[in-house]
């Protein structure tokens, strides 16, 4: 995994919700559906998931991550595609526990306008490899492992 050193700066909290609303309500379904359209979920995604994200819907194993923090910038540029990932959600919580927690975790005490230099992941559009990964390993029932026995030269 590649990592950016990057300047995080605490925004006004009222900033962060109106950042949080123009996402939820703008931003959001434009990138899933620019993902599903342009083949980026080709290959990750069953042919009925590619479908629904066509309409701007990701299956509910799967997050939006914020490259760059939400929370760490009044720039626009915190919206644009190149700053959005689609993870695994096992993968999306793993990154903000162990990365962006330890980090942050004295963000509420840090005076609007402060600046600290924080390390961040730095992922494609879509992390597919490790979303094959966890979804293979999550659909793995105990009876195909049973498939690698032979059962020749059994008489019935």
């Amino acid at each position: 995994m590649k990592y950016s050193k990057v300047i995080f700066t605490k925004i006004p909290p009222e900033v962060c919700k109106a950042q949080r609303r123009f996402y939820d309500c703008r931003v959001k379904k434009a990138f899933i559906k620019y993902l599903a359209y342009t083949g980026w979920f080709d290959g990750v995604l069953m042919d009925t998931e590619v479908d629904r994200a066509k309409q701007g819907y990701l299956p509910p194993d799967l997050d939006i991550h914020h490259i760059f923090p939400l929370s760490g910038s009044e720039s626009a540029e915190v919206h644009s595609f190149t700053n959005l990932t689609v993870l695994h959600k096992s993968t999306h919580l793993a990154i903000n526990r162990q990365i962006f927690y330890p980090q942050l975790k004295d963000v509420g005490e840090m005076a609007v306008g402060e600046q600290r230099e924080i390390i961040i992941p730095v992922f494609k559009p879509v992390d597919a490899g490790r979303i094959i990964a966890l979804r293979a390993r999550q659909t793995r029932a105990p009876w195909q492992m049973l498939k690698k026995v032979s059962l020749a030269g059994y008489a019935r």
